[in-house]
């Protein structure tokens, strides 16, 4: 009896053990699960609190028709700049619009751009054409607007409408190259739109060799003579177009165009093998640059610089890149660009 007795005790003293010692685990176990939800209610309110206020650079750009290649370089570039620019107390994105280079698609681009209130800035049109079709809409607006060819020589970008000096520069540069060419005279042909208003006399005097202007008549063309040197400061493709209704002229006279000596556009609708000359902005930085960079392009930098221009602008930072602009010149021929001196 006394060893049945024993033996029942130890059994009891065996479940009252085994029950203390699985309370004690489902205790621990929930004081863990709190302290974990505790932990994790933390966490999530300390991400929200990092959570920046979201501002938006609005691109007009061509995304269809001839000239899309020019609008996606041109947002990828923007991507890159934003992606190199220092953490500021807003996350900066784009908001690309459609133009198709065309200028009414730009005004529209430009008022669906100014509809949005997280639009604080806006980069493009990408051609001074372009740019005078939107700049009643986007001149006044109160975002800050850069235009990626409007750059302030001396560093930086101007107002796309109220200052010539970029146009200035080119001009300057182009009088002096067609001098060194062996020309004593600039022509300027295609469609002037969004270049300064000014007459031949004022041209001259900034080339620094007589200049006047192509007129589309009939014998415009009869006018030129081989002291002469064109200046074309219309688009890519009305570059070709022109070239190709006159085969003969590059041969012997200089064919100048500013960006648009860029575009590929322009190499694929040649139809002759002629070399031609072309400029563009660029800076000392833009070497580097394009080493790391990808496209890498003097239009891409331009939109690039642009971009952080605004984010310095909407931040209130100093100026990132403030580095005086200089003209490089470029030779096109067979579809390749190569820089040129004369």
């Amino acid at each position: 009896m006394g060893t049945t007795r024993n033996n029942n005790k130890k059994r009891i003293d065996q479940r009252t053990d085994t029950t203390y010692r699985v309370r004690t685990v489902f205790y621990r176990s929930a004081v863990l699960g709190k302290m974990v939800m505790v932990l994790l209610a933390v966490l999530l309110l300390a991400s929200c609190s990092n959570v920046r206020p979201i501002v938006k650079i609005g691109l007009i750009a061509p995304f269809e028709g001839l000239h899309r290649r020019s609008g996606y370089e041109a947002l990828a570039a923007m991507r890159q700049a934003i992606a190199d620019a220092p953490i500021s107390p807003v996350g900066f994105v784009p908001l690309a619009l459609d133009d198709s280079a065309d200028p009414e698609r730009t005004r529209r681009a430009a008022r669906k751009l100014l509809i949005d209130p997280q639009v604080k800035a806006v980069v493009g049109p990408l051609s001074p054409a372009l740019a005078e079709a939107s700049g009643d809409v986007l001149r006044h607006s109160g975002v800050v607007w850069f235009a990626p060819f409007a750059v302030a020589p001396t560093g930086g970008f101007a107002a796309p409408l109220d200052d010539g000096l970029w146009a200035s520069g080119l001009v300057a540069a182009v009088g002096a190259a067609v001098q060194q060419q062996g020309a004593t005279a600039l022509v300027l042909a295609g469609d002037r739109r969004g270049w300064p208003a000014w007459d031949e006399a004022e041209w001259s005097v900034i080339a620094g060799v007589p200049t006047r202007f192509l007129e589309s008549d009939s014998f415009a063309m009869e006018s030129l003579t081989e002291n002469d040197a064109i200046f074309w400061l219309d688009s890519a493709e009305a570059a070709a177009a022109f070239l190709n209704a006159h085969p003969a002229l590059p041969t012997h006279i200089p064919f100048w165009l500013s960006m648009a000596g860029g575009d590929p556009i322009l190499g694929e609708r040649l139809k002759i093998d002629s070399k031609l000359y072309w400029l563009a902005w660029s800076s000392v930085p833009y070497t580097e640059w394009a080493a790391h960079h990808e496209p890498s392009t003097p239009s891409a930098f331009l939109v690039y610089q642009a971009t952080r221009a605004a984010i310095d602008a909407l931040t209130g930072a100093a100026p990132t890149f403030a580095t005086p602009w200089r003209v490089e010149l470029f030779e096109l021929e067979t579809g390749v660009s190569r820089p040129y001196t004369p």
